[in-house]
């Protein structure tokens, strides 16, 4: 009979793990696989990965004659966004997967 009830509570127990450990996502929540990365051309390193979710505009003046140059829409690198939990965080909290046409959308996005 302990034989029985041991099987019985070791084969409950591996079903019991094997359920929780499915539930638990696997894979990390990778900058290089979400729909906000960009690079900016495919010489680039995946580490220098830009993110376009968090942009700044870049004012340039001249202190020189006192004229600024346009202003252009910047976007922060992907290393910057994690490290901050008021953007990504360490978590990802905005992280969106690519889709399987994710590089027309860069195309797209790097036009506007």
């Amino acid at each position: 009979m302990k034989g029985f009830l041991l099987i019985l509570f070791s084969l409950l127990q591996t079903t019991f793990l094997t359920v929780v450990a499915s539930t638990i996502p696997t894979d990390p929540k990778l900058c290089i696989n979400c729909k906000f990365s960009l690079k900016e051309n495919f010489l680039t390193s995946d580490m220098f990965c830009k993110c376009s979710k968090f942009s700044y505009l870049e004012d340039d003046y001249f202190f020189v004659n006192g004229r600024g140059r346009p202003q252009k829409i910047k976007y922060h690198y992907c290393t910057t966004a994690r490290n901050f939990d008021h953007m990504c965080g360490t978590e990802g909290k905005k992280y969106e997967e690519k889709s399987k046409f994710h590089f027309i959308d860069n195309l797209l996005q790097n036009k506007k």
